[in-house]
């Protein structure tokens, strides 16, 4: 892991803004930063995919409450604990009845509204894998908040794609005090799992985080600025209107992600373009875009999504890779072959693509001997891009 002294060195107001949002700085920082442009991936789609600063300061969008019910939702059915703890603060700050969070899995058991049953539904739907949303439950959601609040909703369980297949895949240990002031409230059938390898059985609980006051508001003006300057600097050289996006990414990575210009947001639509970009990058990729390609295609395989494996091919086409290597891939994802080549990078890629992950032993030896840290960061960080990929699909085109 990153020392806490370098992050904070380099990213100090956005690690403050983030100990704003959930109380602490994640321990998932650390290892982010292992591959600096998962670290920036991370950094840009949070602020954007959840609109901030408006869930903080509390003015438009959806309700604050609703989309931290969406994000713990979200990453209980993913079988994620260190984003369901985190999630579980993070809606109990923006201003969620504990009642409510406790029994979200099981929602007849409390008063809901109707557009809390729509989220939770539209959330549980878009977690599964594969992701199994209707076009009711999406309408339904729509109904309760209009086209554009409910996309925000969505596009917050979208984020937590990518949040949930990283932090159970590398498996980020979950801090003390957010575990101490959540316990509680998590409801029925949470454990820490491995999220728990460093929690302390001792520790005394705490009360529940404090709801967002003026006072915490003012708190966060004054880093708002430097925020804007990193995401400024980080997305630099991506347009922002549709079809320059789509351009750009042409251009770029070889492909348009024809799933972007279904978004209504134009922030959300350029930090996903960006994240894309970053990750497809040969220069900065120590694994080779080849290899990601294949990494694709297990994953697409695993989810049965065939508008991200139609990407994966898009993708492979500009990479040079036959049609034949890729089917092959996309048969070792589905247990029906070997690996074509880069056995354990894909080894990796297909155990941790269910939810949860299942990492064996013997893949864990095998990264160990035969890829390095960074590289394990970028096929994970990968990973939990198409992750968010294949929840974007299916809200964009529901099932029935």
């Amino acid at each position: 892991m990153v020392g806490w002294e370098d992050l904070d060195g380099g990213y100090h107001s956005l690690l403050e803004l983030v100990r704003a949002l959930l109380g602490v700085v994640p321990n998932c920082d650390r290892y982010l930063e292992i591959w600096p442009p998962a670290f920036r991936s991370y950094n840009v789609m949070v602020p954007n995919l959840l609109n901030l600063p408006v869930p903080l300061l509390g003015f438009g969008g959806p309700p604050p409450s609703v989309v931290g019910l969406a994000m713990y939702v979200a990453s209980r059915t993913a079988a994620s604990p260190y984003c369901s703890a985190h999630s579980c603060s993070f809606a109990l700050r923006r201003g969620a009845d504990p009642e409510k969070v406790a029994t979200a899995l099981l929602p007849e058991r409390s008063s809901f509204e109707s557009g809390e049953l729509a989220a939770i539904a539209v959330a549980r739907s878009l977690a599964a894998v594969p992701g199994q949303l209707r076009a009711t439950d999406k309408a339904a959601m729509i109904d309760a908040y209009g086209e554009k609040r409910a996309e925000w909703i969505a596009l917050s369980v979208v984020m937590m794609g990518f949040l949930n297949k990283f932090m159970d895949t590398v498996g980020v240990d979950v801090e003390q005090p957010v575990l101490s002031e959540v316990f509680d409230t998590l409801g029925d059938g949470w454990t820490p799992g491995k999220a728990g390898a460093r929690l302390d059985p001792d520790a005394p609980l705490l009360p529940p985080p404090p709801i967002d006051s003026l006072r915490s508001r003012l708190r966060i003006l004054p880093l708002i600025p430097a925020a804007i300057r990193y995401d400024r600097r980080a997305q630099q050289g991506t347009p922002l209107r549709g079809s320059a996006v789509t351009r750009h990414l042409t251009v770029t990575t070889g492909h348009d992600f024809p799933v972007l210009a279904a978004l209504r947001s134009s922030r959300a639509r350029r930090a996903i373009a960006t994240m894309l970009k970053d990750n497809l990058d040969p220069a900065t990729s120590l694994i080779g875009i080849r290899t990601k390609v294949l990494v694709g295609a297990v994953y697409a395989a695993v989810v049965a999504d065939p508008l991200l494996m139609a990407d994966v091919e898009v993708l492979a086409e500009r990479a040079g890779l036959p049609a034949e290597t890729l089917a092959a891939a996309a048969a070792f994802g589905r247990l029906e072959a070997p690996a074509p080549e880069a056995a354990t990078a894909l080894q990796l890629a297909r155990e941790a693509s269910s939810s949860p992950a299942a990492i064996g032993t013997a893949t864990v030896s095998a990264c160990a001997q035969d890829l390095s840290p960074e590289a394990i960061i970028e096929v994970v960080t990968w990973l939990s891009v198409l992750q968010l990929l294949h929840r974007l699909h299916n809200y964009v085109r529901p099932t029935g």
